[in-house]
């Protein structure tokens, strides 16, 4: 959470978000460091609950039909589909979207330049993560302008691959 804190007092004009809350103490600390919505592995109702609490919109994981109607039951529309590659990519949200089309997926897991652009011609999907863009090695080392370079590559390759719907 402290890097939520300085990222939006640098940077106050980006979207912040929380990665990978587990449980509401965190949750309560990611929207105090300033994050403005929660993403979750899977789906957790406590964690849901408290983001609703919080007025924060959260994104748990789902990859399957069941944790798909149980979100919908938390008022919840837009998961993550968590791991996307393996859980079946884009083949399994095409499959899921027909029984739930009024649900958006936010697929990450295995996800980079290679397969991306057929993520993003699939109408369900509301956006995408990979951690492609974001080298650990490079946040670690702070180059900012690797980070730079490549979050320029990624807008640049979304804007040309994305159809619009």
């Amino acid at each position: 959470c402290p890097r939520i804190g300085r990222i939006r007092k640098v940077r106050g004009d980006l979207l912040v978000g929380a990665g990978t809350v587990l449980s509401p103490v965190q949750v309560d600390r990611a929207v105090e460091a300033g994050a403005a919505f929660v993403v979750s592995p899977g789906l957790s109702p406590a964690v849901v609950r408290r983001c609703a609490e919080l007025g924060v919109p959260a994104f748990p994981g789902a990859v399957t039909a069941t944790e798909i109607q149980a979100a919908l039951e938390l008022g919840i529309t837009t998961v993550k589909f968590f791991p996307a590659e393996t859980s079946g990519g884009v083949a399994a949200i095409t499959a899921l979207a027909a029984p739930f089309p009024d649900v958006r997926f936010i697929p990450t897991g295995g996800i980079d330049l290679n397969n991306l652009a057929d993520y993003l011609r699939q109408p369900a999907v509301l956006a995408v993560g990979g951690s492609w863009m974001v080298p650990r090695a490079a946040i670690r080392g702070r180059d900012e302008h690797l980070l730079r370079q490549r979050v320029a590559e990624a807008v640049q390759f979304v804007r040309a691959h994305t159809p619009a719907h």
